[in-house]
C-alpha cells in the first residue's frame, strides 16, 4: 500500500496540492486513500459507473491522473448541489471518468464564459 500511496502522490503533485490548497487536504488525502484501497483490491473487479469493471483496468485509470484531474474532480464536487447517496461511489466514478471528461469540462466552461462575454442568451 505505501508503494501506491507514494506513486499515486507522485503523480498528482501531492506535495504542491497541500501546499496550493491546504484547507482541502482532508479531501485530498480521501482521494488519495480511495485510490490506493482500489488499487490495492485483491478482488477481480471493482464498482465504477454502477458497473463491475476490471480491477486492472481500474487501477491503470488511477495511476494516470494528475494534479490537474485532482482539481477538476475537486472542483466539480464543488458545484454539485445534489444530495449523494453514495458518497464513495460518486468520487470513484468521478475519479475514473476524469481523465476522458476533463477536456470536455473546460471546453463547455470556456465557450459558456465566452457566451457571457458577449451576451449570448442573457
Amino acid at each position: 500500500m505505501d508503494a501506491y500511496r507514494a506513486l499515486i502522490r507522485e503523480n498528482i503533485s501531492y506535495g504542491d496540492l497541500i501546499r496550493d490548497h491546504p484547507y482541502t487536504a482532508d479531501l485530498i488525502d480521501g482521494y488519495v486513500e480511495l485510490m490506493v484501497e482500489v488499487c490495492c483490491t485483491q478482488r477481480e473487479t471493482v464498482r465504477v459507473n454502477q458497473e463491475d469493471l476490471p480491477a486492472g483496468v481500474v487501477r491503470s485509470r488511477f495511476l494516470e491522473l494528475n494534479r490537474e484531474h485532482i482539481l477538476y474532480v475537486m472542483e466539480a464536487m464543488q458545484r454539485n448541489t445534489k444530495q449523494v447517496a453514495n458518497i464513495r461511489g460518486y468520487i470513484l466514478s468521478a475519479l475514473y471518468n476524469a481523465p476522458v471528461t476533463i477536456g470536455q469540462y473546460y471546453t463547455s466552461q470556456v465557450s459558456y464564459d465566452l457566451a457571457q462575454d458577449w451576451g449570448v442568451g442573457t
